[in-house]
């Protein structure tokens, strides 16, 4: 169950990281080329966690709760979480699930 939950979420990660970057991608660009404080403030990345808390929800989505059986009360606060993870990317969730969710003993 545990593998199907991350394999899951390194494709809503790399949807939402493609959705994000194909749809509002070039829109952030003029709107640096206008604004340059844009930069600074990177609304990209609060776009991104937006849109990866949204397909989290959409799919109650909780990596916290099937990886190490951690079930807050309230629960949505998991999926919360699980999505701000999907914002960051599928590369960053991918690396977060090598490294916490399958170590090998290597490291």
């Amino acid at each position: 169950m545990v593998v199907k939950q991350v394999l899951m979420a390194l494709a809503l990660a790399a949807m939402a990281e493609g959705t994000t970057e194909y749809l509002l991608g070039p829109w952030f660009e003029l709107l640096k080329a206008k604004w340059k404080e844009a930069e600074q403030v990177a609304p990209m990345k609060y776009v991104s966690a937006a849109v990866g808390v949204g397909f989290a929800f959409a799919y109650q989505l909780d990596l916290l709760a099937t990886a190490f059986e951690i079930v807050s009360k309230p629960p949505w606060v998991g999926v919360l979480l699980t999505g701000i993870l999907l914002g960051r990317g599928a590369n960053f969730v991918h690396d977060f699930a090598k490294r916490y969710l399958f170590p090998t003993q290597e490291q």
